[in-house]
């Protein structure tokens, strides 16, 4: 009976994600390969790709501060994993500085890790079977998408025809995490100290989360935006599953570039930070609002309505607008005004900025 759900896992949910990773322009790797490349498997980051992606995005960078860019995301000072999370993110959307002298004398450099505005000049691989060792247990996630030899994404398949699929793959990815005391010392959290998108699915079901989402908040993904589901299956040849809708609207590399960069914000609550992640409706409304303010043709063009239910997310929807207008080029820099109607609102989207 476990040989049955291993081929089930494997044919009906870990086969097609990998095969929607290659049409997606993911290059393959098998782990054994990486594993060749890596100095112990205790190290979930992939070192010498890194290295080379600093090179070649930063091509003033010396091997000395190479080899500190390198450590800045891979020896992360921190208790909590979300707040060692939260340090490679800070890295990776911000940048780093670095002091070399490039002949005026040691100055501050910018060091980017990733390409965020063209795609194609970042190395984007995923693996199957990525084994990293923990303090007790090694762990093995099905699959796990690397950006620059950084492990973003983390995804775990589970038979469609077990008991509870969904609920069993988030499971092992709490338990990867160490995010619950009853699973201390039986997993490798710093696998999650760069990953930025968490994935369950059984083929027929997924679901996403990121880093220290508790179990209820794991959300689906209903479009692969900018495609209509139509689209989909017109490309697909076959009826989209709602893992192909998840992973297409999800890991499209501009897609997945885009959610890193603006669609992720650490809010404190209480003594702890919490990490948030835009649901697909944020997602494609602020892509919607940008894009129409980038093609109108007169200023009358540009304006628009985005509604929301009560407690659905308005004020981080503004966040994630605000974030992407400061970078638009066109709109150089805005002044950003936020008018309400109660002066509670006032405080609670005033604080919601702030964080």
């Amino acid at each position: 009976m476990q040989a049955d759900f291993h081929w089930d896992e494997l044919h009906l949910a870990e086969e097609p994600a990998d095969g929607l990773l290659r049409e997606l322009g993911y290059t393959f790797v098998p782990a054994e390969v990486l594993d060749g490349e890596r100095e112990s498997s205790a190290e979930p980051v992939l070192v010498q790709r890194l290295a080379a992606a600093l090179r070649r995005l930063d091509p003033w960078i010396d091997d000395e501060n190479v080899q500190r860019a390198v450590r800045h995301v891979t020896h992360v000072v921190g208790g909590r994993l979300v707040e060692a999370n939260e340090s490679v993110h800070t890295a990776l959307v911000h940048n780093i500085s670095l002091e070399q002298d490039l002949g005026q004398g040691k100055r501050g450099q910018t060091v980017r890790f990733i390409d965020f505005e063209n795609p194609s000049n970042n190395e984007l691989i995923f693996t199957r079977q990525y084994r990293v060792a923990g303090a007790k247990q090694t762990v093995i996630p099905d699959l796990v998408v690397f950006v620059n030899g950084l492990p973003l994404v983390v995804i775990e398949c589970k038979s469609p025809t077990i008991a509870d699929p969904m609920d069993k793959a988030i499971d092992q990815l709490t338990r990867y995490q160490e995010i619950e005391d009853q699973f201390r010392n039986v997993g490798a959290p710093r696998l999650f100290h760069a990953a930025q998108l968490l994935v369950a699915t059984c083929g027929q079901a997924a679901r996403y989360a990121t880093v220290g989402t508790p179990r209820r908040y794991w959300s689906e993904w209903k479009v692969p935006y900018p495609l209509t589901l139509d689209q989909l299956q017109t490309r697909l040849g076959r009826i989209p599953t709602a893992q192909d809708v998840l992973l297409f609207g999800l890991l499209q590399q501009a897609n997945l570039l885009d959610l890193v960069q603006n669609f992720i914000v650490f809010e404190v609550e209480g003594a702890r930070s919490i990490k948030k992640l835009a649901r697909y409706q944020q997602f494609v409304a602020v892509n919607r609002a940008v894009e129409r303010i980038r093609r109108a043709e007169t200023a009358s063009e540009r304006g628009g309505v985005v509604w929301h239910t009560q407690g659905s997310g308005k004020s981080l929807t503004m966040v994630f607008l605000a974030v992407k207008l400061r970078r638009l080029r066109e709109a150089e820099n805005p002044t950003l005004i936020v008018v309400t109607d109660r002066r509670d609102l006032d405080n609670q989207i005033a604080g919601t900025f702030k964080r």
